[in-house]
């Protein structure tokens, strides 16, 4: 069973090199590294804590961004147009990344192309830098090889997938802003103004509505029962969460994420924009139209798309055209259809995703503004009314009381 070592060593012009190696003792690791004419000068096992207290070599501060991996792409594009070897631009970009977790793979990577592998086996030992579409592009450009071309396409799609991920936290900031202000405005009203108005109520002997009682009694219960409900409801958070994973569960919630009004329909095209980008790059890269139905699948993070694309593929094995079968899939709009069938017929399919994406893209960011001008108001207009409803709650009996003593 292979292991993992860290090392410190010495390269023939004596400067200092360290990272990682695998092998099945010690002795064998340091072999690898003689082999790679270093002069090994510390080397020690990796132990499990070492994943999280060891910060030479194993703190990954944060996750891979969609801009890091577009800076890898196009960086290691403009090397490769230059002419510098695989080996010298891992090192080169390895050297230059801010992220430490991602540089500390890319020298990974480095390692194990030394070792024999090629570029694509190497970056599947490091899943939490290097997704599977990113190396199934990889491995389509090494068969190909267009591997430059690739990593160019692959920075301008990580470019537009970041791109509208920030535009679409840049509209969310402030509705969630709004809706935290107008949540702990609930709250204060709920257990902190209306218990004063109760005891007031209480010794007035006041006859109550009954809004009013209700948010007594939900004040009361708040107060009283807070650690019983906040348990309850991480309990029933946890099941709903657990429940939701049931295979046929998570079809339907994802198929609700594509079909709910506003946000899914915004999810759909990011889908088919990303379906469109993907399916396109697999087929210039040469890729075999069942392989990249296969591996859009693979790709797939939606469970119900999943779920249509292995349909779609069963159904173009059994001799039905992409166009055709996608058209019996609610999945796909007719304008896809259409298009997708017009590709087929005049062999120009790469070229038509192409356009189909840049179709979707455009429409992902229109969807995005229209929920940018949608929320606000909506959230004002749900949260406003159930302040006025407690304020209502707490007013109306304060008015009966007043009208009482009037009438006296």
């Amino acid at each position: 069973m292979e292991k993992w070592y860290f090392y410190k060593a010495k390269d023939r012009q004596g400067a200092d090199v360290s990272g990682t190696v695998t092998g099945s003792n010690r002795r064998e690791a340091a072999q690898v590294l003689q082999a790679q004419n270093l002069i090994v000068l510390e080397i020690r096992e990796k132990k499990k804590w070492d994943e999280l207290f060891n910060k030479e070599f194993n703190i990954r501060v944060r996750s891979v961004t969609g801009s890091d991996f577009s800076r890898f792409c196009r960086q290691f594009h403009i090397m490769l147009n230059a002419g510098i070897p695989i080996l010298t631009c891992l090192e080169l970009i390895g050297g230059e990344t801010p992220n430490p977790g991602f540089s500390r793979d890319i020298f990974g990577v480095r390692q194990r192309i030394q070792s024999g592998e090629n570029l694509s086996q190497a970056m599947v030992a490091f899943p939490k830098s290097f997704p599977s579409l990113f190396i199934f592009m990889v491995e389509a450009g090494e068969t190909s090889g267009h591997l430059n071309e690739i990593l160019l396409k692959m920075a301008e799609h990580y470019d537009t997938e970041e791109k509208n991920r920030r535009q679409l936290q840049q509209t969310l900031f402030y509705p969630m802003v709004l809706s935290m202000v107008f949540v702990l405005v609930l709250i204060f009203l709920i257990t902190m103004v209306l218990p004063t108005f109760a005891d007031m109520f209480t010794v007035m002997n006041a006859e109550l509505p009954g809004p009013t009682r209700f948010l007594m009694g939900l004040s009361h219960s708040l107060s009283v029962r807070w650690p019983i409900i906040l348990l309850s409801l991480m309990g029933l958070a946890g099941g709903f969460a657990f429940f939701c994973e049931i295979d046929t569960v998570a079809k339907l919630r994802d198929r609700l994420k594509i079909r709910i009004p506003l946000v899914g329909v915004l999810n759909h095209k990011v889908c088919l924009a990303r379906m469109a980008t993907i399916l396109g790059m697999f087929l210039e890269s040469g890729i075999d139209l069942l392989v990249a139905l296969s591996r859009l699948e693979g790709v797939a993070d939606n469970r119900y798309i999943k779920t249509e694309l292995s349909q779609l593929r069963n159904k173009v094995t059994n001799g039905v055209s992409l166009s055709q079968g996608m058209a019996e899939s609610d999945v796909f709009p007719r304008l896809f259809c259409q298009l997708v069938a017009t590709g087929e017929a005049s062999g120009s399919l790469p070229e038509v995703l192409d356009t189909l994406n840049r179709i979707y893209a455009d429409e992902v960011r229109s969807r995005i503004q229209l929920l940018h001008t949608s929320l606000e108001p909506l959230i004002l207009l749900v949260f406003g009314g159930l302040v006025l409803f407690i304020l209502a709650a707490i007013m109306l009996p304060v008015f009966d009381i007043y009208s009482a003593y009037s009438s006296m």
